[in-house]
């Protein structure tokens, strides 16, 4: 019984340090990701640390996810301030085209384009299907 209570013991004390040491690097990620003005590391090193560890993940792969992270908010980011400062309205889709207001227009060929299967073959879409039907 003596050595459960130890092993116990010895969990919870390291369990608690380990608890500590975690706040600690904590504090440190959220220090150096104000230093670099990357605020997503911060919101993404601990999610993305339970996961690591739970999957297993190597130090290489979980710093890849979280660069990867700051790395595509920054694009989004980018891109919201580009269009922003270009002066474009709202930004549209072609779910929120109306075709109604166009007739002439056919949807299949519309929708045929919006595929993007001529630039995989790195082909001009043929004339006809740029045609009104």
């Amino acid at each position: 019984m003596t050595t459960t209570k130890n092993t116990a013991k010895k969990t919870t004390t390291t369990s608690v340090a380990s608890g500590a040491a975690a706040a600690e690097v904590g504090k440190q990620i959220d220090y150096l990701a104000r230093a670099l003005k990357a605020p997503r590391i911060r919101e993404a090193a601990a999610r993305l640390g339970d996961q690591a560890r739970d999957a297993g993940w190597s130090h290489e792969e979980y710093l890849a996810a979280v660069l990867d992270r700051e790395v595509a908010a920054r694009d989004a980011s980018g891109a919201r301030l580009r269009t922003r400062a270009a002066g474009f309205g709202a930004t549209k889709t072609i779910e929120d085209f109306v075709f109604d207001h166009h007739p002439g227009l056919n949807r299949d060929t519309i929708a045929h384009l919006t595929t993007g299967t001529f630039l995989a073959k790195a082909e001009n879409e043929p004339p006809w299907a740029l045609r009104r039907v």
